[in-house]
């Protein structure tokens, strides 16, 4: 029994010297040389830790320095009221990504065939979704949710939801 106590409290020390950084990987020993070797090194050459904590920290400086260009708008009918769009089809907004380093980003709407999917339910793509709907990114899964105004006019959502912002500046999603 104290062979067992006495290996595991054994383990907890070499794995103490290695996580506060004054050991190597294998616990502390040196690898052919001697502790004065290791004990001589420069203070900041013992203190370095197995990671850079640096590393990480991904905000430098502005990756597109200087004014951006502002955002476009280009609807071509009216997600919202579903007017501007043929029969048997529906008005979808979406975003379309620069494909240059800092360019703009265009809000579009246009019409497609109608989806099917009904709000609340799992789906793919906006195309998919009812007309008055779209595709959301939803803590649970993607979901067609039914759009609304952000400033409390028609369409409202329904009793038990709220509209709730979302990329498209102009149009948020009852959740």
């Amino acid at each position: 029994m104290r062979r067992a106590i006495l290996l595991s409290a054994g383990m907890f020390l070499g794995c103490a010297s290695t996580i506060d950084g004054t050991g190597g990987l294998d616990g502390g020993r040196d690898a052919g040389g001697d502790a004065a070797s290791r004990r001589d090194a420069p203070a900041d050459a013992r203190d370095v830790p197995y990671f850079d904590t640096n590393a990480y920290d991904v905000f430098r400086e502005d990756a597109c320095p200087g004014t951006r260009p502002p955002a476009q708008r280009a609807y071509e009918c009216d997600p919202l009221s579903r007017a501007g769009c043929p029969v048997g089809q529906g008005c979808y907004a979406f975003i379309e990504y620069p494909m240059v380093r800092c360019g703009s980003e265009i809000y579009r709407a246009r019409c497609f065939d109608v989806g099917s999917t009904e709000p609340g339910l799992f789906c793919r793509s906006g195309t998919e979704c009812s007309a008055g709907s779209g595709c959301f990114v939803t803590g649970a899964m993607n979901r067609c949710l039914r759009l609304c105004r952000l400033d409390g006019t028609e369409p409202r959502c329904q009793r038990g939801t709220v509209c709730e912002p979302t990329d498209l500046p102009d149009f948020g999603a009852c959740q």
